[in-house]
Formats: structure tokens, C-alpha cells, sequence
């Protein structure tokens, strides 16, 4: 099941789109529950203890004395992995929206029901993507299964590896680097140094020395790796680009 929330504080805008995705979410044979919310702050209050209460997350971002940018920010703080799909009536916030990684930015009033169809259906696909995308391991004689949206980066020595997930924790495991790299293929990870190699979404920002990541770990580039990491992370930003104007 796919579960939804609805945050807008215009009763007319929640009718709307809550048809509109049981009509899509039926055509399509998607089996859905939608939450609604009538303010930011009590869709804060229910996912800030349950993060996974959502898979898809849309947030209007003008709501009385709430903006939907700082609810969608504070949620992705606690670890809040929805596909956000920002719903409101400016362009004015655009790009701002960037730092929160949305499925859409999409204008109320220029938005076709086609178009909203496109952009569900994009994030039901993300959502059962990220279901199925899952990094296997054996740690102690122990079968692990991390799912790989949760990985910020691997630090090697020889054949150890140490993984580094959810934003802190840690488990080490043995296996070679040229093994681990195929079944990383084509999921976003790219080598910056014979000791590490990270997941291209956690980049808050880099130079020719260094990679910082959006958990705060400064990592050190190779000499040799600068020139295929900013191909790499360029070639990752055109494909998640995914604020697109409604005109």
C-alpha cells in the first residue's frame, strides 16, 4: 500500500486533490490510504514520531503562519525519506525547494490533471523503486540488508568494509572493492579515493581536496578521482532535476 499525506490548509484544495488521486490511484490498480492535514504542524506532529507514515508527501508552502519548505526541511531532518511533491500557488519558493530534493514543484493554477497524473505516478514508481533497491551484506556470519537510499558512503581498508548509514551508524564487513562496486552499478555511487566511495545524493558540496556530505563527514578526494566525481555528480543533477515549471 501506498500511503499518502495531504497537507493544505484550503478545504477546497484538499477535496480536489484527494480526488483526483483516488481516480488516478484506481485507474492505475494502486492500492492507496490518504491522511489529510489541514495545517504543516500536524503533519509534523504525526510523522516527526513515525517517518515512515508516509511514502508520498504533498505540501502546500504558503500556510497561514506555516511555511511547507520548513516542515518539508525538519522532516527530512528526522529522517523522513517521502517523496515530497510541493503543491502551492507561487513560483516564488522554487528555488528554494532545491535543498529538499521534491518529485515536483508544481503551480495550483497551472497544473493539469494530466500533469498531476504524470507526477503521481513518477513518485509511486520512486516509492516502490526505493522498496526493492536494498544493499546485501554478511557481517559476522549475519545476512544484512540496508536499503541503499540509506547509505551515505563505504570506507575500505584491504578487503574490510565499513558502511555508513542512516546518518551515523556504522557495520563492517568483508568483501572486495571490485565485487561491491558492481552491485553498486548504475545506483549512484561513485569512488572519490582508493579508500572511499559515496552515494552522489549526500554531496552538500565539494573541491578538488574535499567532499562534504550532507551528514557533516568531510571525506578527502584522490588526485586522480576529482575529474570523474564532477562528471559523475554533474551527470546525477541533470537527472534528478526535477523542478519543472507548469505554464
Amino acid at each position: 500500500m501506498i500511503k499518502v499525506s495531504l497537507c493544505d490548509d484550503d478545504s477546497s484544495a484538499i477535496k480536489k486533490y484527494e480526488h483526483l488521486i483516488e481516480i488516478i490511484a484506481l485507474t492505475n490498480r494502486i492500492d492507496i490510504s490518504i491522511s489529510i492535514f489541514t495545517s504543516g504542524q500536524n503533519l509534523l506532529f504525526h510523522l516527526l514520531d513515525t517517518p515512515d507514515f508516509a511514502d508520498i508527501v504533498y505540501l502546500d508552502i504558503l500556510m497561514g503562519s506555516s511555511n511547507g519548505l520548513d516542515i518539508a526541511a525538519k522532516l527530512r531532518k528526522h529522517g523522513c525519506k517521502a517523496e515530497i511533491i510541493f503543491l502551492t500557488t507561487s513560483e516564488e519558493y522554487v528555488y528554494d525547494a532545491f535543498d529538499i530534493a521534491p518529485v515536483q514543484y508544481l503551480l495550483k493554477d497551472n497544473t493539469t490533471n494530466d500533469k498531476f497524473a504524470q507526477v503521481f505516478l513518477r513518485a509511486v514508481s520512486l516509492v516502490l523503486k526505493k522498496s526493492h533497491d536494498m544493499f546485501v551484506f554478511e557481517s559476522g556470519g549475519v545476512s544484512m540488508i540496508i536499503p541503499t537510499c540509506d547509505i551515505s558512503f563505504f570506507e575500505i581498508w584491504k578487503r574490510i568494509v565499513e558502511v555508513h548509514y542512516e546518518g551515523g551508524k556504522t557495520i563492517k564487513f568483508y568483501k572486495s572493492l571490485d565485487k561491491m562496486q558492481e552491485e553498486l552499478k548504475d545506483k549512484d555511487f561513485i569512488r572519490i579515493h582508493r579508500s572511499y566511495v559515496i552515494h552522489l545524493p549526500y554531496i552538500a558540496k565539494f573541491d578538488k581536496r574535499n567532499v562534504i556530505l550532507k551528514t557533516g563527514e568531510n571525506l578527502p578526494i584522490g588526485g586522480t578521482y576529482y575529474d570523474s566525481v564532477k562528471q559523475a555528480f554533474s551527470e546525477y543533477a541533470m537527472k534528478s532535476q526535477s523542478l519543472q515549471f507548469i505554464k
